[in-house]
């Protein structure tokens, strides 16, 4: 199993859960202040895409993009779009790994100088980065007449009943999810 584009499509499922919800949301809600590290749901979901696109960046060996900002305040529709797309590239990305990439290490300009982590650790830190903010808009939903969404699943065969209608609006086919990797 490719265990780094199991993550990524988990991941790509999870967001399209969250951010289906928060669409329920009015902007004034959205941009409302509220109990968080970044103290707000738009704050969190822009902090989120930030960070995936930064590490992509890292991730793609652009040292020089990683200088670019990536901090927005945007709009819902607008960062649900990007959202979007940048976890297609994380897909492609992950897709793309063969058992020798993950141990190859990858340049992170930080603002203390340039550093060197391996891509499967570096992968590791993001997905839990995410779960971990996610986390957090999840209970800030809690505080909205929203429900939050289900967050906690991976892709067991018992609950494929109650997935079948997202994974036919993502185009996720499980058999990716379970696919070893491509040989050398």
């Amino acid at each position: 199993m490719n265990y780094f584009l199991a993550q990524a499509l988990n991941n790509q499922w999870a967001n399209h859960r969250l951010l289906t919800a928060c669409a329920q949301l009015s902007e004034a809600e959205y941009e409302a202040p509220r109990t968080g590290f970044f103290p707000s749901i738009q704050g969190t979901l822009c902090h989120i895409l930030e960070v995936d696109r930064y590490y992509l960046t890292a991730l793609e060996g652009d040292r020089d993009g990683q200088i670019k900002d990536f901090s927005e305040t945007l709009a819902f529709a607008q960062l649900k779009e990007s959202q979007t797309r940048t976890d297609q590239q994380l897909l492609a990305l992950c897709e793309s790994l063969r058992e020798r990439d993950l141990a190859r290490s990858v340049e992170l300009v930080r603002v203390d100088g340039v550093v060197r982590e391996r891509i499967d650790r570096l992968l590791l830190h993001l997905f839990e980065h995410q779960i971990h903010h996610r986390g957090q808009v999840h209970g800030m939903l809690s505080g909205t007449g929203i429900k939050p969404p289900q967050l906690d699943e991976f892709f067991l065969d018992c609950d494929r009943p109650f997935r079948q209608q997202e994974e036919q609006q993502l185009q996720l086919n499980e058999g990716r999810v379970w696919r070893d990797y491509l040989p050398d």
